[in-house]
């Protein structure tokens, strides 16, 4: 009698898992900087990470908790290096690493944007695209230069410069080439999730709100006049405007006290291949956006290397140029 006991137990256990593992989930977004390799270009050099940045990379997405995270500048194609690390239980889609089966359903090299479908139930399908937009004529530095020649120049002139050039690298940014898959699955009243590395900020967090209260952009400004101008940038406009949400806005609604920066850790000045780091725009261009009914963020947090500008601190040197995020959502239902 005890036994059968303990066995039902255990099957009642093991049920209550599976219903957790399908009401709620946690996806995460990480540039991991030339595919996690040997980034010596760049100050990433193998020889500061024991031989390899990998091991850094996969305790990240472990720490972080994470059960699905797109990959931007994975250059695993023909490895399963990262996979490997991850271990048992987790599958590969493309650049997308899953703890459920998933599918990659479309892939754009040229836009290096990928489709995956991922399977957390039998019933339950959700879609997930991984974007990694073009970083030419990166709106912010656009914005420095203009700065740097005219500290007395118009600032709504300025936006509307930035706004225009920064969209375009002989054509979009990325922005059709994401739009299109995601319409689609909104029109098939599918849950879906957007995340990458969109090279662009959001007009969520250059507002008026931070052009009055936030703090200045340019981590040393030599012009006196502040880099925190409301700029309506194109990329996360178009993607409000389908319906998408910004799921680490919803969360963390003031942008002045939580600006969630991914770009860019501090490095020394003596960084081979960087700008000097007081030259750099800090930013929330790493960002994971969601569309359905039934979706609901529980939290939203950065992944990275200090506790002032990480939700979740990863001990020891971080090992990409890029701070990850990672968002945990509910079913309603």
């Amino acid at each position: 009698m005890n036994i059968l006991l303990l066995f039902l137990f255990g099957l009642l256990s093991i049920s209550q898992l599976g219903a957790q593992e399908i009401t709620r989930f946690r996806l995460m977004t990480f540039n991991i900087l030339q595919g996690g390799g040997n980034a010596k270009n760049v100050g990433f050099g193998n020889d500061l990470y024991g031989g390899s940045r990998i091991d850094e990379i996969t305790s990240a997405i472990k720490i972080a908790r994470a059960d699905i995270v797109g990959i931007q500048e994975d250059c695993s194609i023909k490895s399963n290096i990262i996979l490997n690390e991850l271990g048992e239980g987790w599958f590969r889609a493309g650049k997308l690493y899953s703890k459920f089966p998933a599918k990659l359903i479309h892939s754009n090299k040229d836009r290096s944007l990928e489709v995956v479908d991922v399977k957390l139930a039998s019933s339950r399908v959700v879609r997930i695209v991984n974007c990694h937009w073009w970083p030419n004529n990166y709106g912010p530095f656009l914005a420095q230069g203009k700065l740097r020649a005219d500290p007395r120049v118009e600032l709504n002139s300025l936006a509307k410069l930035v706004e225009a050039k920064g969209a375009r690298r002989g054509g979009t940014r990325g922005y059709r080439a994401t739009i299109a898959p995601t319409e689609e699955a909104i029109e098939e009243k599918r849950a879906i999730f957007l995340l990458g590395d969109f090279n662009e900020p959001s007009h969520l967090d250059w507002t008026e709100h931070y052009a009055k209260n936030g703090s200045d952009r340019w981590v040393d400004n030599p012009t006196g006049i502040p880099l925190r101008l409301p700029v309506q940038w194109p990329g996360s406009v178009l993607l409000e405007n389908i319906g998408m949400v910004d799921s680490f806005r919803q969360v963390h609604v003031d942008e002045v006290q939580k600006p969630g920066n991914t770009w860019t850790p501090p490095y020394s000045q003596r960084t081979p291949g960087r700008r000097p780091y007081g030259d750099q725009v800090l930013d929330r261009i790493d960002r994971v956006y969601h569309h359905g009914n039934n979706v609901k963020v529980v939290s939203a947090q950065v992944v990275g290397e200090k506790g002032d500008t990480s939700d979740i601190v990863i001990r020891g040197r971080w090992p990409s140029d890029h701070r990850a995020v990672v968002i945990e959502y509910m079913w309603k239902n």
